[in-house]
């Protein structure tokens, strides 16, 4: 009789823990950030999707959804938030920019969403490259290192024109002699 009523007292444990951990996530986030945005440069915008599932599938609930650019260390950069209504599955797009001044490296992506039911989090990351700007300097640059080259090189070649030139005139006039 005892086992009887421990099995009773452990299915009934086990279904109220079940329960309450269904319960602690009714919904499932996800963050689908394109691979365009994956390298992206100082002061460049961040564009990506937020899906959420609604898995107790209950009536429309309002929530609140917090996003983060972080760093490695986890220092916030920057942050934006808004209120959304949910109610089977949403989908949701949404940008973040990053800072002008950004250092270059590895950097985290971090959404918070919560709901009178509980809170959940997502996160992916990206990295922070060089900026396109200064890629712009470099061309610049390489753009007037190459014109300088090359007027260089057609002033040589002009005075190279005129040496063969010449050869051409002297050996004319020794030739119209010879005759």
């Amino acid at each position: 009789m005892k086992s009887l009523a421990t099995e009773i007292i452990i299915s009934l444990t086990l279904v109220a823990l079940i329960s309450l951990s269904c319960s602690a996530a009714p919904f499932n986030l996800e963050i689908d950030l394109p691979s365009t945005y994956k390298s992206v440069s100082p002061g460049a915008d961040i564009w990506f999707t937020l899906n959420i599932l609604n898995l107790a599938n209950t009536d429309r609930v309002d929530v609140t959804l917090k996003y983060d650019l972080v760093d490695e260390y986890n220092n916030v950069l920057v942050t934006k938030s808004k209120t959304v209504a949910v109610e089977t599955q949403a989908s949701f797009v949404a940008d973040l920019k990053v800072p002008e001044n950004a250092k270059l490296g590895n950097y985290y992506l971090k959404v918070n969403m919560n709901s009178p039911q509980g809170e959940i989090n997502a996160s992916t990351s990206l990295k922070v490259v060089t900026s396109k700007s200064s890629l712009t300097i470099y061309y610049i640059i390489g753009a007037i290192v190459l014109l300088c080259l090359i007027i260089i090189l057609m002033i040589r070649s002009r005075s190279l024109i005129e040496k063969i030139k010449l050869k051409f005139k002297i050996r004319r006039i020794i030739d119209k002699r010879q005759k």
